[in-house]
């Protein structure tokens, strides 16, 4: 029976795919606790439960909960996007090389995109978050070339 281990870009795939699922729930675990320390909570069953004494949700959020939000939309935008087109791309006989060039800078630029946007830094928020777009537009790019 072959293995990751036969098929490098494959093998490429797995770990990033895995990093990046970890990522993403991370970022809603970073919104949850973003939300307990600023008592900022949406629904009434949270606040009574997680929220100090007489705490009580809101329909606005706290300055730090909509950016943990704006961060965590993000990713889910974006990264599901990664894990179609990246599998398509190995599935269709996407190089060895490519795979590791695409899928690295890609989990990469997400990573530091997050750090970016928690941190309020431009331009370094956009630029990441372009590196990774080039590289969802590369992967399909080569996929549609190498499959047509």
């Amino acid at each position: 029976m072959p293995s990751i281990a036969d098929n490098p870009a494959l093998g490429t795939y797995a770990v990033c795919t895995a990093i990046l699922a970890i990522k993403l729930m991370l970022t809603s675990l970073y919104t949850a606790v973003t939300r307990r320390g600023t008592q900022s909570y949406a629904n009434a069953e949270d606040a009574a439960a997680f929220g100090d004494s007489g705490t009580t949700a809101s329909a606005a959020d706290s300055p730090e909960v909509a950016l943990a939000l704006r961060i965590q939309r993000n990713d889910g935008e974006n990264i599901p996007a990664f894990f179609a087109v990246a599998l398509v791309y190995v599935l269709t006989g996407g190089s060895a090389f490519g795979a590791s060039v695409y899928m690295w800078t890609f989990t990469v630029a997400r990573l530091l995109h997050t750090v970016a946007y928690a941190n309020h830094l431009q331009p370094w928020r956009a630029l990441t978050f372009f590196a990774g777009l080039l590289c969802i537009i590369g992967m399909s790019v080569s996929t549609i070339l190498h499959v047509l």
